[in-house]
């Protein structure tokens, strides 16, 4: 009988899924940007909040719509990734060249907190933006790793490499991307889940590379400036 389940869980199409997390994910990353008064701003700039917030939009619209995702869709959310990638990256670049030049915006010298402030809002923008662009590549999305057959992965976690690790025809989804981005700026490399394609390992690279860039300079700038 068990074996028989087993077999009817393998011929059982994944449930698409749900979008509720990416949605709260994007919110709690577009606050606190949005809070943070000008005068203790110095990254990311504006323009990322902005972008989120119509990556918002389209995903709010892409769950509100009934059967599978568009690929016009898809193609719009990979664009708005990217852009926040190449924003973030942008912005930790000119962190990272303000501490070392000084630390000085317009002759005036920054502060331990406003230096912190714009450290947090960097990494926490490198955390999510990466691990939303890695969901919605990673298989060729949230709609394509619930087909059949699946297309190649990005990514491989250790549920789809070893039976028995979870149920059959086990399919990662964005809570796993957001753990994957989260250890890759910490650990500044692969953990439990290896990447497989050129484009996973450059993007892997890239966030790790902007990570230890903030953690690395600007955080040892914080420690000096903190009063012993």
């Amino acid at each position: 009988m068990g074996s028989m389940d087993r077999a009817g869980a393998r011929g059982r199409r994944p449930r698409p899924e749900s979008y509720t997390w990416p949605l709260l994910v994007v919110v709690v990353a577009v606050l606190p940007q949005a809070l943070v008064p000008a005068q203790y701003r110095v990254g990311p700039p504006l323009f990322v909040p902005v972008v989120e917030t119509v990556a918002l939009l389209v995903l709010l619209a892409i769950a509100a719509r009934p059967g599978p995702v568009p690929r016009s869709a898809r193609s719009v959310l990979l664009g708005l990734f990217g852009l926040l990638v190449v924003a973030n990256t942008v912005a930790a670049a000119r962190l990272v060249t303000l501490v070392l030049d000084d630390g000085k915006v317009d002759g005036v010298t920054l502060t331990a907190g406003r230096l912190l402030v714009a450290a947090l809002l960097v990494l926490e923008v490198n955390v999510v933006t990466f691990a939303l662009l890695y969901w919605e590549l990673d298989g060729g999305g949230p709609a394509g790793r619930t087909a059949e057959p699946a297309p190649y992965p990005d990514f491989q976690f250790p549920q789809t490499l070893t039976e028995g690790l979870a149920e059959p025809g086990w399919r990662p989804r964005f809570g796993d991307h957001l753990y994957v981005a989260f250890t890759n700026l910490v650990a500044f490399s692969p953990t439990d889940t290896l990447p497989l394609t050129r484009r996973a390992k450059g993007l892997m690279a890239l966030q790790s590379m902007i990570s230890l860039g903030v953690l690395a300079v600007v955080l040892a700038r914080v420690i000096n400036i903190l009063p012993g």
